[in-house]
């Protein structure tokens, strides 16, 4: 999927993926990861884990994002369930960010979650993420909540593909008065 301005996104291999990670991560997020807690785990515990993550995902999409023919980010997602993907894991250098990337990535992103089946579009993000929030927003996802982690308040951001189930989130959202068909749907016929 060409960018433009020299960038361009293509499938690379999950291995492809956790390589790059290993190999640039830290140029991407920074001391992101610094704040992580002590991990107190017991071996056995953490044998159990790894084990966990070796399992089948289900659909997994490692897409790497280079410039020029260079490696320089990735956006990685994994299956949740029959419907709905998660958007896991994007980043890239940050000679490369502010140049409009994540605008023009998101909705081939769409494209390809769509084609490939799924109804919804899950991510999450810190609150503090205005760089990949507001061009979710814009792009026609809704804040659908929020989580605490260790890593503080993070918002749960969704994409419906359905339209009806597009509509119903205005509606539920209280943006939008529930009428005819939708009023109906949701139970409040008469409105």
């Amino acid at each position: 999927m060409d960018l433009g301005q020299g960038y361009r996104i293509q499938p690379i291999t999950y291995q492809e993926y956790l390589d790059a990670c290993a190999r640039i991560e830290d140029r991407i997020f920074g001391d992101y990861f610094a704040f992580r807690w002590t991990d107190t785990r017991t071996p056995e515990q953490q044998a159990r884990i790894q084990e966990l993550g070796k399992m089948p995902k289900g659909i997994q999409v490692c897409l790497g994002l280079f410039f020029e023919g260079e490696l320089i980010g990735w956006q990685y997602s994994e299956q949740l369930n029959a419907q709905t993907i998660v958007m896991k894991d994007t980043g890239w250098l940050a000679d490369h960010q502010n140049k409009g990337l994540y605008s023009r990535l998101l909705p081939e992103l769409l494209k390809l979650f769509e084609a490939l089946g799924f109804e919804m579009v899950l991510s999450y993000h810190r609150q503090t993420n205005n760089q990949v929030i507001l061009p979710k927003l814009k792009a026609g996802f809704f804040i659908n909540g929020f989580r605490v982690d260790s890593y503080g308040m993070n918002v749960e951001l969704i994409y419906a593909f359905n339209p009806d189930y597009r509509e119903a989130l205005h509606v539920r959202s209280g943006y939008r008065t529930p009428r005819g068909r939708m009023a109906e749907l949701l139970g409040l016929s008469g409105v």
